[in-house]
């Protein structure tokens, strides 16, 4: 433990100043989206009321889950791109296991938690910067997100293939050298339009009657048991996710294939 402590606060202090750059643009970015939905050049003194302070909020939150943690999820090697980098990552005394999953917790723990803490206080200064202005229901935009995202509307699939999709990002960020998250992006759209269309011609020779017969033999099961039984096979995938980065993790080298991470 004290080992893995020691190797996950060199981490955190290797990447003191890239944290701080990101938390500033963060709480800047945010901010600004927010004012931008909550004042126009139409109606300086009354804002736009609660349907404007919803979009501002809702834009934050989806370019955090949409864009900025699958891009940090794919960053396990962001600190292994140079080949001073990677000699320094291997000499580390410490073991595979341990450097992989202090990555782990800096990439897809640590760095989306600074981005809703980021998200937070950006919506904190929105509302004291509301105030001074006169604004009324300066609040009601955190209550509406709540309620937006109530946490009975989730159910469990979608936890777990949000997880599911995280692993995904964290297997393409070993796998791609260069460029991980857009290249983990376009395998990603580029694997669902070839299995959309396998499935299409499979469902077109296989013929409706066969489908909506095979589909009646599910007809039984209740939706909490769909659910559970499709979870596990989420889960199970992103098991093995996990494990291949590892594998891969486990093959850098100081000096790298040409093409690949292998």
């Amino acid at each position: 433990m004290n080992r893995f402590w020691q190797v996950l606060k060199w981490n955190l202090l290797t990447e003191k100043k890239s944290i701080s750059t990101a938390a500033i643009a963060f709480l800047v970015g945010f901010l600004c989206i927010q004012l931008f939905s909550c004042f126009t050049l139409f109606d300086l003194s009354q804002g736009l009321g609660k349907g404007a302070t919803f979009a501002g909020m809702i834009t934050c939150v989806t370019i955090i889950f949409i864009f900025l943690i699958p891009y940090y999820a794919t960053g396990i090697l962001g600190n292994a791109r140079t080949k001073q980098q990677r000699t320094t990552a291997l000499t580390l005394p410490a073991s595979n296991m341990e450097k992989f999953l202090v990555r782990i917790i800096y990439c897809c723990i640590f760095m989306p938690l600074l981005l809703n803490v980021t998200f937070v206080a950006a919506t904190c200064l929105r509302a004291l910067i509301e105030l001074v202005f006169g604004h009324e229901d300066i609040i009601f935009g955190l209550q509406i997100l709540g309620n937006h995202f109530d946490p009975n509307y989730d159910s469990l699939i979608s936890f777990v293939g949000s997880i599911w999709m995280l692993s995904l990002f964290v297997l393409g960020g070993v796998f791609y050298r260069h460029r991980p998250f857009v290249w983990t992006s376009v395998t990603l759209v580029a694997a669902g339009l070839l299995l959309a269309t396998i499935g299409f011609y499979i469902g077109t020779m296989i013929g409706e009657d066969a489908i909506r017969h095979f589909a009646m033999n599910f007809s039984g099961l209740s939706f909490e048991t769909f659910d559970l039984i499709f979870s596990l096979i989420l889960a199970a995938f992103t098991v093995l996710n996990f494990w291949l980065s590892y594998k891969l993790f486990c093959k850098l080298q100081v000096v790298q294939h040409k093409w690949f991470n292998v």
